[in-house]
Order: structure tokens, then sequence, then C-alpha cells
């Protein structure tokens, strides 16, 4: 009887240390792939633990309240805003994350974006591919490329990830400022080589936005049409923590009118992304300016490894009585 259903496929478990741990609890751990709550429920009927991946799937107050057995929701990511946590609660099932264990390569990627929309290397590589090297020059060059170095970067979300963006901008030259709900120390500030501004402030002074808020009742929505207009113009936005944050429609609105310099987003309030989604049906100039990728922000090889032999061994501990790590509803 498995008592850890893992709703992450076996692929994905493939550091040696996680295949050994594998190997030694193989009689406890199923596999399955189907997201429906009758399908989950169905999966999980005799489960100690779920074992989810953070974008998906829905883990709604139905699922919970059928798992008489369930003693733990483990989350393999630092989100959990893909499960009821209320619900949760009340059933007294403690849900945990994996905190911090991707924070190095979340701030990769959102460099890696900066980096791409302001070098304009999303039209470069088109062009190039396309036979048209020497246009292609000129117009970079009469358009302008920038530097890291000298421009104005506003995080707004200041924990883990978006201290490591401001370790990374800082090396680079950038003036960082940020906005986070409880504004940090002094001493903090003085360390992260930080300046806190007002929300409006960092839009409106920032050659670079990033969010790096979790996805809550108080951030969903947070950055719609009036703060895209408040931005400055040929700014850039980079939203790799939650879809949902943002307003994509607005966002298409504001790219198509030419007020933003670029985007990029990982992540989107729908997973995968709709066929009719606004910004797929943008003008090619537009698309220029536009980098989405698929949730990856967080996923390289290592974090992932690192991200499965935590939540794994999380399991464990409650499979062998132990109370659970990294809990974020409270309950034990």
């Amino acid at each position: 009887m498995a008592r850890i259903l893992s709703l992450m496929p076996r692929i994905y478990f493939r550091d040696p240390a996680t295949m050994a741990t594998l190997e030694a609890f193989k009689n406890d751990l199923a596999f399955s792939l189907d997201y429906e709550p009758d399908q989950i429920i169905a999966a999980a009927a005799e489960a100690t633990c779920l074992l989810c991946p953070a974008p998906y799937p829905l883990i709604p107050e139905k699922v919970i309240n059928s798992l008489p057995n369930l003693k733990l929701i483990q989350t393999i990511g630092a989100g959990y805003d893909k499960i009821d946590i209320e619900a949760a609660t009340r059933a007294g099932i403690p849900v945990a994350n994996t905190p911090g264990l991707n924070t190095s390569a979340v701030a990769e990627l959102a460099l890696a974006a900066i980096i791409v929309l302001r070098r304009g290397l999303i039209y470069a590589d088109r062009e190039t591919k396309a036979g048209k090297y020497q246009a292609c020059r000129e117009r970079l060059f009469d358009r302008g490329m920038s530097e890291i170095s000298g421009s104005r970067w506003g995080i707004i979300g200041l924990g883990r990830i978006g201290a490591k963006l401001a370790q990374l901008g800082r090396v680079l030259g950038a003036e960082i400022s940020y906005y986070n709900r409880n504004r940090k120390t002094p001493e903090e500030e003085k360390q992260l080589g930080v300046t806190f501004r007002t929300f409006q402030e960092l839009l409106t002074s920032s050659d670079v936005v990033i969010i790096c808020v979790p996805l809550t009742e108080q951030t969903r929505g947070l950055i719609g049409l009036r703060e895209l207009k408040m931005m400055k113009p040929g700014a850039i936005l980079i939203n790799t923590a939650r879809g949902g944050i943002v307003d994509d429609s607005a966002l298409a609105e504001v790219l198509a009118q030419g007020h933003l310099g670029g985007a990029a987003l990982d992540t989107f309030e729908s997973e995968p992304l709709p066929a009719d989604h606004p910004l797929l049906h943008l003008p090619e100039e537009t698309l220029d300016r536009l980098l989405l990728t698929p949730h990856l922000g967080g996923i390289t090889t290592q974090a992932l490894n690192r991200m499965l032999d935590y939540a794994l061994a999380n399991c464990i501990r409650v499979i062998q009585g132990q109370k659970p790590l990294s809990v974020v509803n409270g309950v034990e």
C-alpha cells in the first residue's frame, strides 16, 4: 500500500540520492498524473502524504476532505497557492513547502530576461536566423542597447529571491530600490544595498520592475492597467513569481501601445496558456519585446533535485511519526 502519492512524474526523480531513497521506499511511493479532483481522490485514497508540484494541480477542499488518512500535503517548490490552505487547516492537515531551495535558479532566470530585453536579443536572434545580419545590427544600433550598470531596478517583494536579485544587480552596477509590505530595518537595507520606495514611487522611477511576491488575495491583480501606465516609458516588467499578479490582458494592451520597453513572464494565471491568450496574438514587433517561458524559473536540474530530496525526506519524516518541516499553515 503506497503511503506517498506523487503528482510529480517519476521521470523527474533522477538524482542519485533521490533514486536511492525511491528504491528504499519503493513500496511506499506511487505516481499519478491524473489531476481531476475525483482522480486524485481515487489515487490517494490510502495515502499518508500527497506530494505536489507547486504550480499544479489544484488541491481543493473536496480532495482534502475525501482523504481521511492524509497527514501531509507537501509541495515541491516555495509556492502553495494551488492548495486550499484554509480547508487543510480546518482538517488539521499540515501543508509544507521547500523554501529557499530554488532561489538562485529563479533569480538567474529573471537576470537573464533583463539582459535579453535590454539588449534586444529576441529581435536579434530572429533577424539573424532570417539572414538579415547587417540590417539587424543597424536597427539595434539605431534603437540603442543598454547595459545593466547604471539602470534602476525596482523589486516588489524582498524575500529570498528578491534579495538574491538585489545582490546580483548590485554586482553588475544597478541601483536597487524595493517595495515590501513590511519595510526592512536600516541595517538590513544597508547590508543589501537597497532603498525603500513606496509602491507608486517604485513604479514611476524604475527602468526594470521585478515581481517577487507570492500570489495572495492582497497581491492578485497587483499590476493592472493603471500600474502599467504608471511605469516609466521604455521600462521593462519581469514576473517570475506567480500568474494572477499581473493582468495579462492589460499588459498586452500596454505593450502593443509601445509604452513599455518589454516584458518577461514565466508564470501565468492559466497554465498552460490557452490558444486565445492575448499575449500570443500581438504584432511581430511587439513580440520582439516579449519573453515568455513555461514556468521554468525554479526547475534547473540542481534546484529540482534539492526540492525533490527535501520534499521526499519530509514525507518520510511524517510516515516515521515525526513532525514535518517547513509547515506553512501552522498545523503540527
